[in-house]
C-alpha cells in the first residue's frame, strides 16, 4: 500500500471532513484545525475528555518498554489477512503485524507505540484514538482489533468507527466468562495482586460484545474463541501463565 494511498483516506477526526493534505500537514477546511505529521506519524489524535487523555498518558508510560510479543503464530494470521488488502490495524502497538506486513495501515493512541512500530518497518502509521478514526467512509476492505477493544474507554462506539470505515472486520476481544459474580472477582483479584497492566481493562462478555455488533449493523460471518495465554508476561507475577483457556472471542462481521 502506498503512502499516496493514506493521505488521499485521511479525514478530521472531529467532523470526519477529507482533510487537505499538503507535504507534511494536514487541514480541516471546516474545523479549521490543522494536524501535523510528526517523525514520519500522522498526529490526528482527539482526546476530548479526562478519561481519555489519563487513558492515552497511561498508554505512554506504557509503551516506553518493549512489549511481550506472542509467539503462537497469530500475528503471522493476522498479517496474512492483511496482505493484499486495504488494512487498518487498530490499536496496533508496538507494531508486530506491521513487522510482517508494512502495508498495513497502523493506528494507535501512544506516540511512543507508533515509534516503536516505525522500527519494526511499518509504512503508515496514525496516531489518534479508536472512538474516532481519522478517515474517510469505506477507506479500507479489513479493519482488525487484536485484543484491545475492551480496553477502549468507549468500545461501542469504536465498533461503530470500525464499521464506518471498512467492509470487514476482524476482532480478538478478551472475555468476561459467564459464571456468577465474574467482574467481582475479577476487581477483587487485581486488588489483591496490585495489578495495573492497563489503563482500562473490562473484558466483555458474549452477549454484550453481540449487542455492539448488532448496533453497528454488522453480520457475524465467524465466532469462535482465541487461547491467548492468561497472565502473558507473567502480570500477576506469583501464578503461572495459563495457556489453553479460550480466554478471548474470535469474531468476523461484514457490513452489509
Amino acid at each position: 500500500m502506498q503512502s499516496s494511498f493514506l493521505t488521499a483516506i485521511l479525514a478530521c477526526p472531529v467532523c470526519k471532513t477529507k482533510l487537505l493534505v499538503l507535504q507534511d500537514v494536514a487541514r480541516c477546511k471546516k474545523c479549521k484545525i490543522t494536524y501535523p505529521k510528526t517523525e514520519g506519524i500522522w498526529a490526528l489524535v482527539s482526546l476530548n475528555n479526562k478519561n481519555s487523555t489519563k487513558s492515552a498518558a497511561g498508554y505512554e508510560r506504557l509503551h516506553k518498554r518493549d512489549w511481550h510479543k506472542i509467539s503462537d503464530g497469530s500475528y503471522e494470521i493476522l498479517a496474512s489477512v492483511a496482505r493484499g488488502n486495504r488494512t487498518l490495524d487498530i490499536a496496533c502497538g508496538q507494531g508486530f503485524i506491521q513487522e510482517l506486513e508494512p502495508a498495513t495501515v497502523g493506528l494507535d493512541f501512544s506516540f511512543s507505540a507508533l515509534k516503536k512500530a516505525k522500527t519494526r518497518g511499518a509504512n503508515n502509521l496514525v496516531y489518534a484514538q479508536a472512538e474516532n478514526l481519522p478517515f474517510v467512509d469505506d477507506s479500507f476492505d479489513v479493519t482488525i482489533c487484536a485484543g484491545s477493544l475492551e480496553q477502549f474507554e468507549n468500545p461501542a462506539k469504536a465498533v461503530l468507527e470500525m464499521a464506518r470505515v471498512a467492509k470487514i472486520q476482524v476482532l480478538t476481544v478478551h472475555r468476561e466468562f459467564d459464571i456468577p459474580f465474574s467482574r467481582q472477582l475479577r476487581f477483587l483479584t487485581t486488588k489483591l495482586f496490585g495489578v495495573s497492566d492497563q489503563p482500562i481493562e473490562k473484558p466483555l462478555k458474549w452477549a454484550e460484545l453481540e449487542k455492539m455488533l448488532k448496533a453497528s449493523r454488522l453480520h457475524i460471518v465467524y465466532k469462535g474463541f482465541w487461547t491467548f495465554p492468561v497472565n502473558f508476561g507473567k502480570v500477576v507475577k506469583p501464578l503461572p501463565v495459563f495457556k489453553n483457556i479460550p480466554s478471548c472471542f474470535f469474531v468476523i462481521t461484514i457490513k452489509k
